[in-house]
């Protein structure tokens, strides 16, 4: 199969078969403590005390707050537990994340990498 130029044969030309690329990702989300079986709806829901300052749609309200919209779900879940945990600091964050479950953060942090963003560069 191929897709933009990028051939995704094996190296004896055999087509790779479409689950090897969910089984790796069920792998990496095994390794990195989140769960294919996160809940967006529930993460949107959760979503709702993050908005004002990085919007529901993830396009942060305030200059200081960091747009999180189509963020990796590893760089989220990470970045949360280290704010629950005193890893990280910051002054609302910090106590924000000390009421958050791992539930809660699977599904924060599917909710915000699941949002389709696009990028325009300059001309």
């Amino acid at each position: 199969m191929k897709r933009r130029g990028v051939d995704h044969t094996g190296n004896d030309g055999v087509e790779m078969k479409p689950w090897v690329g969910l089984l790796a990702g069920i792998v990496a989300a095994a390794a990195t403590g989140t769960s294919a079986l996160a809940d967006p709806a529930a993460g949107r829901k959760k979503a709702q005390m993050c908005a004002a300052c990085h919007g529901i749609d993830g396009v942060a309200r305030m200059p200081e707050a960091p747009n999180i919209a189509g963020e990796s779900v590893i760089y989220l879940d990470r970045q949360l537990k280290a704010f629950r945990s005193g890893e990280r600091k910051h002054p609302q964050m910090s106590i924000v994340a000390q009421g958050l479950s791992d539930e809660d953060i699977r599904n924060l942090a599917d909710w915000y990498s699941s949002i389709k963003i696009t990028v325009v560069a300059p001309e």
